[in-house]
């Protein structure tokens, strides 16, 4: 898994401790269900903002990886890791730190809905 950092995530990072701590956050909508990734430098349920999703405030089995001198811990649950981990930070006032799975905002596996065509790279179907 590569971790790509944007500077000024790194720097509100370094600022806040140096480690950040992501995890799975399934959500569900009218269309259907999907997953997004909760990033913050405090670890879950220790400060307002980690204490806002379920998902937070359920156990968790961080790993832990160290790129560019920040301690990244991380739960993907029974997921494979992926490719690339993208830290953007967001927001003028209230700053926040976003992940990004392989440069989507939700997770994406890539397996095939059953009875869809398997579209991934590869696998000889056009669209």
């Amino acid at each position: 898994m590569k971790i790509v950092t944007t500077p000024p995530a790194a720097k509100y990072i370094a600022e806040n401790g140096g480690k950040v701590w992501i995890w799975l956050d399934p959500r569900r909508g009218l269309v259907g269900s999907y997953v997004w990734l909760e990033a913050h430098t405090q670890p879950p349920g220790t400060s307002r903002e980690t204490k806002f999703t379920r998902s937070s405030r359920r156990p968790h089995r961080f790993a832990t990886i160290e790129a560019d001198g920040i301690e990244v811990r991380y739960d993907w649950g029974r997921l494979d890791p992926p490719d690339e981990l993208l830290l953007e930070l967001k927001g003028l006032v209230n700053k926040r730190l976003e992940a990004y799975w392989d440069g989507c905002v939700f997770v994406d596996q890539a397996t095939p809905v059953p009875g869809m065509p398997d579209r991934s790279p590869g696998s000889g179907t056009s669209g």
